[in-house]
């Protein structure tokens, strides 16, 4: 921004300021606007309320099935609390409720990569999870089970989304290990052998498959 005339510096930064505000003020959701803004304490306020919000639910969770409370390791607990803070939507809410559930009755392991994993989810993401874990978990036998593949394309069909966004959805859960591309041999050019990727098909991996497990509560 360039002063010009008598505009001090003082007054071009206060301008400068006062535009920042104006575009936070346009794309800051509407929720946290109307606890006052994004600043100084308001933020604080916010998050506090949501993570207070998560422990009620997951008290009350505990409370009805009569398990005894642990203690949780801050490695696990830190992260659970802090991400959770920030967490809108409901659905999702709700697991963080029932990973730190879990983590407090120790009724399922929750390891402690399994908050970032879940902070890096979508609300969709964590709905086409759910609807695989449903899938697999019909299957008992644990090796067969961790060599089931899925289509990319049902997946998207089942949700109603373009091959484009099923494919990032995949990469996504590629990048956090949640699925794996299916074992292969594939193809030898003379002395040099090359494997074969595809997002066409994938597997879900032994640790998609139990972060999901550790984001219900049963």
């Amino acid at each position: 921004m360039k002063i010009k005339g008598s505009v001090t510096k003082q007054e071009a930064e206060l301008e400068i300021s006062k535009s920042e505000i104006e575009l936070l003020g346009k794309i800051v959701p509407r929720a946290i606007r109307e606890l006052g803004g994004i600043f100084g304490d308001k933020v604080a306020l916010w998050r506090h309320n949501n993570a207070i919000d998560n422990l009620k639910i997951a008290n009350k969770k505990i409370k009805e099935s009569g398990l005894p409370i642990k203690e949780v390791p801050m490695k696990i607990l830190y992260p659970l609390l802090e991400n959770s803070s920030l967490e809108e939507e409901k659905d999702v809410r709700e697991k963080w409720a029932n990973l730190l559930a879990n983590a407090i009755t120790q009724s399922h392991p929750v390891k402690p990569n399994y908050a970032e994993i879940l902070k890096e989810l979508s609300p969709l993401e964590v709905r086409i999870l759910d609807q695989l874990y449903n899938e697999a978990s019909k299957e008992n036998n644990y090796k067969t089970r961790k060599s089931l593949q899925f289509s990319t394309e049902a997946m998207s069909k089942s949700v109603n989304i373009s091959p484009k966004e099923a494919d990032l959805i995949v990469d996504n859960f590629h990048r956090l290990n949640l699925c794996r591309q299916p074992a292969g041999d594939g193809i030898k050019v003379g002395e040099f052998k090359f494997s074969l990727s595809t997002n066409e098909i994938f597997e879900f991996t032994t640790l998609g498959y139990d972060f999901v497990e550790a984001c219900r509560w049963n």
